[in-house]
């Protein structure tokens, strides 16, 4: 089962208190700040992260198992440790998921 994390919006800048994914090239807010549960995102111009995520906004859930969350999926990004968590993003009806699963 799928419950809502947040919504991610990629920005053109990077913003005051992102943090930095180093791996993924990424800078992001922390969406449990914004009333909205909005995540900017601010990539590197060599960041590995598919064109649709870098591109267009997503969604974010939070899954109980993200391997089987991922079955049969168009995977974008597979499985990545980020420490307290582990995300993936796929594509679902042309625009990017992400699936988050918390330690």
């Amino acid at each position: 089962m799928r419950t809502l994390s947040h919504f991610g919006i990629p920005s053109a800048e990077k913003m005051e208190g992102m943090a930095y994914i180093e791996p993924l090239k990424v800078h992001i807010t922390d969406h449990a700040l914004s009333p909205n549960k909005l995540e900017f995102l601010y990539f590197e111009p060599d960041s590995p992260m598919h064109k649709l995520i870098q591109s267009r906004a997503h969604i974010a859930y939070n899954v109980e198992d993200i391997n089987a969350a991922l079955e049969g999926t168009k995977i974008l990004l597979p499985a990545f440790d980020c420490g307290n968590m582990i995300i993936a993003f796929i594509e679902e009806e042309g625009v990017a998921v992400e699936l988050i699963e918390l330690k």
